[in-house]
Parts: structure tokens; sequence; C-alpha cells
């Protein structure tokens, strides 16, 4: 899988999570001493949606046989608990959970070692109390739904699939009853995605996800590029025009009415993200255009480990910068502590993903709220 391709997942890793730390604690000066605070562990390829802004539909896992087994996984975990006890894990995907067996026993590896375990999901395989209430109870910690818009018709326009919004805010209801019901912890979100035909309703779809469906937060990913380097990514070429100072009062506006506890610094960060784009002429070309935001605002490399389908590390989910597999025990921590050489050379990277919940250096709120990946709006 080239650079361009690894790169066009990442907004369904965008996530959210505890605040990211603006300087990394037990950063020294030549070796990195800082522990990773969360590890990516990706477990499948595939989707049952056909979201307009991602490609995972159009992947497979034919390949299976060649992925980082379910033993090789769980001694990924311990080497990573033994790194950081309290660090996090999400699971990622395609649809992660089309995989329930290998789904769970990361959750329930996580559970064990003591590690937060952190997933993002679209709904569609929580059809029932039965399966609500088994997350509640082996998986993860913080679940997030995806979901587009507080409005059915376009929420399944761009997830490609009619009755997908259906099955989202079903999910997150019966997610919410169950947690509720039994009086466990779990946190549970709706992972909004920010474009052109919903960023001027943004309090329309807070209100609809904090007082309707009762979710605990609804987390904001602004879009991205989505399709590698043979596909023209035609939804970002025609969805990413966003009016920043216009994004940025409605923003306001909805912290305000909700008490979010949005950072300030964040919003500029997003408007500076939006004007980056403004000019752009080439969007059709997704990870392969030349736009770059203008000020560096990734910190992967200081608290990130991914590890994808086949038992490769990296700091970053691009293979523009050199990864490592993960064949024996140990390999994890040599790896973190051996990548000094790709620190410094991702520091330069503006690329446009350093939007992302899962890179960004600040997160949206000024008090952290607990575990998962740019905890916040």
């Amino acid at each position: 899988m080239g650079m361009i391709q690894a790169l066009r997942r990442l907004r369904l890793w965008g996530l959210s999570g505890a605040d990211a730390p603006q300087e990394a604690a037990g950063q020294a000066e030549g070796a990195w001493t800082g522990a990773p605070r969360y590890l990516f562990l990706l477990i499948n390829k595939r989707c049952n949606l056909r979201c307009q802004h991602c490609s995972f539909w159009q992947d497979n896992d034919d390949d299976r046989a060649n992925y980082l087994d379910r033993d090789g996984r769980r001694r990924v975990l311990r080497e990573f608990a033994a790194l950081n006890p309290r660090g996090a894990v999400v699971i990622c995907g395609g649809e992660s959970m089309l995989d329930l067996e290998d789904y769970f026993d990361v959750s329930r590896t996580c559970r064990t070692l003591g590690l937060t375990c952190i997933s993002v999901v679209n709904g569609t395989r929580i059809r029932d109390v039965a399966m609500a209430e088994r997350m509640m109870h082996e998986g993860p910690h913080e679940i997030s739904i995806s979901l587009n818009s507080h409005r059915a018709e376009l929420h399944d326009r761009t997830r490609g699939v009619d009755g997908a919004f259906e099955k989202a805010t079903s999910a997150i209801r019966r997610l919410v009853e169950a947690r509720n019901r039994l009086g466990v912890p779990t946190r549970i979100y709706a992972m909004g995605l920010v474009f052109d035909e919903n960023y001027q309703d943004l309090e329309g779809f807070y209100d609809f996800v904090l007082n309707d469906l009762h979710a605990d937060k609804l987390k904001l990913n602004f879009l991205q590029p989505s399709f590698g380097d043979t596909v023209e990514d035609v939804f970002f070429a025609e969805h990413h025009r966003m009016d920043a100072d216009a994004l940025a009062e409605i923003i306001r506006r909805c912290d305000a009415r909700f008490g979010l506890g949005l950072r300030p610094e964040w919003l500029e960060v997003v408007q500076m993200y939006l004007r980056s784009l403004s000019g752009m002429n080439d969007g059709v070309r997704g990870w392969a255009s030349g736009t770059r935001t203008s000020a560096h605002i990734c910190n992967t490399y200081e608290r990130n480990i991914m590890v994808d389908h086949y038992g490769m590390a990296r700091l970053c989910f691009s293979t523009e910068f050199r990864g490592e597999k993960l064949a024996a025990e140990g390999d994890l921590r040599r790896f973190w502590f051996g990548t000094d050489d790709v620190r410094a050379e991702m520091r330069g990277c503006n690329r446009l993903c350093g939007i992302s919940h899962s890179v960004r250096r600040l997160s949206s709120t000024v008090a952290p709220a607990g575990h998962g990946v740019g905890s916040g709006g």
C-alpha cells in the first residue's frame, strides 16, 4: 500500500480522546524518552457502507492470511501496556465490527491489561439490546458512532446506503440505554464529519446529538482527502469549501449554548486549515494534491504508534515515513525508542491530515474529559 493510499484512511481514525499534550512529557534532547499514549491497531480493511468521503468499501480482506494474527495482536498489546500502563488503544478498520471476534478479543485484552480501549464504528452491527449490552460488558470504554448529519437524507446520501441514518442513531440510543441500565462508565459519542453541506447547521446537529440521542458528546472531524492515487477524490474536491469565519462563529454559538468548553486555539487551527484549502485547485487529486496547511499542527510522532494489518509499526498512517515490522517480543519498544530520525522528518510535515483528531497537537476542549483521541468537539 502506497503513502497516498494509507493517508486516505485517516478520516476513519479521527477519533477523540484525552487531550493531546502540547509537549510530550519526558522528552529529552537527543534520544526519545517519552511513553506512547495511543496505539492504533488495524484489524480489517472492508466496510459495509459506501461512503462518498471514504474508500474502505472498495477494499477487501482477501489477504487476511498475511495479517498479524490474534496472538500477534495480543503480544503487541502487552508490549504497549509495558510501555504505558495507562495508555489507550484505538481499534481501527474498515468497519471493525464486521469481524466481531477479533474486535472483542482486542477490547477484552485491553480491559485485562488495564488499557483504555476506543472505537469508532458505523453502528450497523449494534442491532439489538444483546449487542448493546455486550458492548458495555466487554467492548471498548469509549464508543463513537459515525454520523454525518442530523438530517437522515444527508447522512444516507453521503454514506451511500439508504437506512444508514436509522441504524446509526438506533445504535446510539441502544448503547445509551444499555449504559444507563447497567450503570457502567462507557462513554458514548457521535462522530460528525464537517463539510460544506452541514457546517451551517451545526447548532441543530449538536442539539440532536445531545438532547435527542442523549450521547455524551458530538465530536467534529473536518473533511480531508479520502481516496487513493488511482481514484479521483470527487467528494473532497466538491465539498471542502467552507467559510472559515462563518464556521468559527457557528461553533462559538454552539459552545455558548451547549457549554462545550471549546479551546479558542483549536478553533484558530480549524480556521487555518480551511483557509489553507481555500486556494486549492487540485482537490480532485486527493492526497496527491500539493496543498499543505500553512502551519504545522501535528504531533503524532510524540504520542502515537500505528500498527497495520500486517504488523508494520509507524508513527503515522502514512507510509512515506519509515516503519518496522513487529515480528517478536521487544520489537515495539525498539521501534518506539529507535525512531528519532522519523520524528525529525515528521516535524516538517504539513499534510492535510494534520487536522485529524488522531494526530492534531491541540485538542478541541480546554479541559480533558477522559481518554479518547482529541476529546471534545
